[in-house]
């Protein structure tokens, strides 16, 4: 016991464990009560699992210094923090202090609209910490990821068919009803199709690039949550989710894709001048309707508070508001006392005005802002840059770390138009802690060439 809990073991296996479960009992998870509240059981999972989780490695820790296997086990960690776990740790830490001088404290400890208070973030970084420690990407991981995310995109695919297995809409609904019986859209076990794209740029970059990479036979087993879960992105059409997963895929070929240096310059210069020619074409070139058209609007200077689904005018709602709290931002959840005016237009599905009311601002960097400050979106992007600058010196020979990186690069696309919240953002932050834990290495846990480095599972030494 002591041996295990001096050298690490007993804190892998349980981080393992914890892996584990959120990869797929929380993702499977629903609350059976359907999606008129499906948050609330999903935000409990969430801090049942991260919060025993927590609770047991603070024990652990007591334990060492009982045992006196430790004098100092603060001092150790904090010796030992690379500038992201700091970055993680000062972004926490201010968005205590923006919770508590805010104006709605005590509302800013768990959140008053979408439980993304002080706590929740705290539970956030939390997770991060210990896994990027004690976390192992191991093979037995991927596989219980690529199984749930099979049933969970196998699951969205029958919803999209119109059926309604396991009644997660109201009796006589379904998906087809959205949009014209009820406002919004819900697939899956997460709710609203903005986190299932969110959590589709996320997942499906990964599997594209653990795909790509590996020699393995087995690799091709890939092929079924991949393809599952393109065909339902692809289907439900949401466009973050578009550039999201373009963006993992895409623009990340260049560091996870290719391994020779005269490669990688030859994909980022051929990258490079696609998205110049790409923007050059939406420029000149009016679509006279959608995504592109609206692109092709702001480009030219015309911002239409419509565009974006009504993003356009939310983030103009809150920039206005942005003076007022520049540093510390007005507490973490809070935006839907600020007074934003709400967004409104007609749906003649509906037969009436739609309107909403905005909580959240539909881009996470500027959500950030607006709630805990300018300090901690500073804080936040230095943990992103300095986690992408990490991942761009070990993707070449670190084939897990070239498919977390590519991961996460989905993920904070797509929030440039989406919003982080208790049902998606776990994944985000866990895979942020491996993609940490994978960086310190300098090549994978074992050579690629035998094929069995794929999320491999923790090695450790026998007591």
């Amino acid at each position: 016991m002591k041996s295990r809990l001096a050298d690490g073991r007993l804190q892998a296996w349980v981080t393992a464990g914890y892996l584990g479960a959120m990869a797929t009992v929380f993702l499977l998870f629903w609350g059976f009560e359907g999606y008129g509240n499906i948050t609330t059981p999903k935000f409990w999972a969430f801090c049942i699992l991260s919060g025993v989780y927590v609770a047991f490695m603070a024990a652990l820790a007591a334990a060492r210094v009982i045992f006196g296997l430790t004098k100092k086990p603060w001092g150790e960690c904090l010796r030992h923090a690379s500038p992201a776990q700091w970055a993680a740790i000062a972004y926490a830490g201010i968005t205590w202090a923006s919770a508590i001088c805010s104006p709605y404290w005590p509302d800013t400890l768990w959140g008053i609209s979408r439980y993304e208070g002080a706590a929740t973030i705290t539970l956030y970084v939390a997770v991060f910490l210990l896994v990027s420690v004690y976390g192992r990407p191991g093979r037995w991981l991927l596989w219980a990821l690529a199984g749930a995310v099979t049933l969970f995109s196998a699951l969205c695919l029958v919803q999209l068919s119109g059926f309604n297995p396991f009644g997660l809409y109201p009796q006589g609904y379904s998906y087809l009803d959205a949009g014209k019986a009820y406002a919004g859209a819900y697939l899956g076990t997460l709710g609203n199709v903005d986190l299932v794209a969110a959590f589709f740029s996320l997942v499906i970059p990964l599997l594209f690039y653990l795909l790509l990479r590996q020699k393995d036979l087995s690799r091709f087993l890939l092929l079924v949550p991949l393809g599952l879960s393109l065909w339902a992105a692809a289907w439900m059409g949401v466009s973050a989710g578009y550039l999201g997963i373009g963006a993992g895929c895409v623009l990340a070929f260049p560091i996870a894709g290719a391994t020779e240096k005269k490669h990688r310059a030859a994909a980022g210069a051929l990258l490079g001048g696609a998205l110049v020619l790409g923007l050059a074409l939406v420029f000149f070139w009016d679509a006279g309707g959608g995504m592109l058209h609206e692109a092709h609007q702001m480009l030219h200077g015309e911002f239409d508070g419509r565009f974006g689904s009504g993003r356009v005018h939310i983030w103009q709602e809150v920039l206005q508001k942005l003076p007022g709290h520049l540093l510390l931002g007005y507490g973490p959840d809070t935006m839907l006392r600020a007074g934003l005016t709400p967004f409104t237009r007609y749906d003649a599905a509906l037969g009436g005005t739609v309107v909403g009311h905005i909580d959240v601002a539909h881009n996470e960097y500027l959500n950030v802002l607006f709630h805990q400050g300018l300090m901690a979106l500073a804080a936040y992007l230095a943990m992103l840059a300095t986690l992408f600058y990490r991942w761009m010196h070990t993707a070449k020979t670190n084939t897990t770390a070239a498919a977390l990186g590519a991961g996460t690069l989905g993920y904070c696309v797509q929030a440039l138009f989406g919003f982080s919240m208790c049902i998606t953002a776990p994944f985000f932050w866990l895979t942020l802690a491996l993609l940490e834990s994978s960086c310190k290495r300098a090549t994978d846990l074992v050579p690629p060439q035998n094929g069995k480095n794929l999320f491999l599972p923790p090695r450790l030494p026998r007591g």
